[in-house]
């Protein structure tokens, strides 16, 4: 199905860097949950992430002739979104060098958490990864050369955060 959806994106990106508008409705079809969650397992902000899934969309428009057809067009897109995403992660630090990250004590007795509070106990490579694997279906090779580790290192982190993660769920 990845190969079906890939091929997909190629087409819309071809369309899109020919002037075809609408070649972004059906990025949006295809990805926009996957963008949607990339931008928020960075930014842990519903609104920011909205922004940068709209900025995505217009650097796509923008960008889409720097795509070399025939590569792999969901990482394109989604490398697009996370970079976004760190640039404004960035700028947010040095204007504003302290992060608020909510209060989650370690205590096995814990109550069930949030989507958003479980992952902040993860920190930002982990967040990205578990969110692409659960959420965006992606495998720990595809991760792997979107995030730039290794995937061996993909996998380790993954099982990692999952441990971090499991005395909040098995209540």
């Amino acid at each position: 199905m990845d190969v079906f959806l890939n091929q997909q994106c190629d087409n819309a990106l071809r369309r899109l860097a020919s002037g075809d508008m609408s070649a972004l409705e059906d990025i949006y079809s295809k990805l926009g949950r996957r963008i949607y969650m990339l931008a928020l397992s960075v930014l842990r902000d519903t609104h920011s992430a909205e922004d940068i899934m709209q900025d995505t969309f217009v650097r796509l428009a923008a960008e889409a002739h720097a795509y070399r057809h025939g590569s792999n067009a969901i990482a394109f897109i989604l490398t697009v979104t996370r970079n976004l995403s760190i640039n404004l992660l960035n700028r947010r630090r040095r204007e504003c060098p302290t992060e608020y990250v909510p209060d989650v004590s370690d205590d096995t007795d814990a109550p069930c958490l949030t989507a958003l509070e479980a992952l902040s106990l993860l920190d930002e490579t982990e967040r990205q990864i578990v969110v692409l694997k659960l959420d965006g279906g992606m495998r720990h090779k595809q991760i792997a050369e979107l995030i730039g580790i290794s995937t061996a290192a993909c996998q380790k982190r993954y099982r990692r955060a999952l441990e971090k993660l499991k005395p909040y769920y098995l209540n």
